[in-house]
């Protein structure tokens, strides 16, 4: 009887020690960095590839003409799982601790958006006239880092 008592409780605590392992873990399903309007990264927690959009919708000094549509640019981009979860790590800390600007510039200048999605949950943060996002913060400078080995973003 006391194996069977011994067994059962190993048993119930290497059940409850995954489950509690599982519980730590955020689980998110994709997230979205958008850089200067021009640029916008979809990285989906369990793929490798990810798509990059290149909006080509003009300048301050040479704007689209009114009846131009937008060109856009889609490309595939390889992340690795630790990539993606160092980004991901990059983005919540981005939007969890909002960095205060030190500077100002335009409204078109040092543009990111980040967002996070997560079942029925979707966290964001915006940061505008920030000159360049990647001077920010340290996280923001590792960020622009990891996604500039990749894909050519503005900042």
């Amino acid at each position: 009887m006391p194996k069977y008592l011994i067994i059962g409780f190993l048993m119930f605590s290497i059940g409850c020690k995954q489950s509690a392992e599982h519980a730590i873990q955020e689980p998110w399903d994709y997230l979205t960095i958008v850089s200067e309007h021009n640029t916008q990264i979809n990285i989906l927690n369990g793929s490798d590839t990810s798509e990059v959009l290149f909006y080509h919708n003009g300048s301050f000094f040479s704007p689209l003409r009114k009846e131009a549509r937008v060109k856009v640019d889609t490309s595939n981009v390889l992340f690795t799982k630790i990539e993606r979860d160092s980004i991901y790590k990059l983005v919540k800390d981005l939007i969890d601790h909002p960095v205060q600007p030190t500077g100002f510039c335009t409204e078109y200048v040092g543009h990111l958006n980040l967002t996070i999605s997560s079942h029925q949950i979707r966290r964001s943060c915006e940061y505008r006239s920030v000159c360049d996002w990647s001077k920010l913060s340290d996280t923001a400078a590792l960020l622009n880092k990891i996604l500039k080995r990749k894909v050519n973003i503005a900042h």
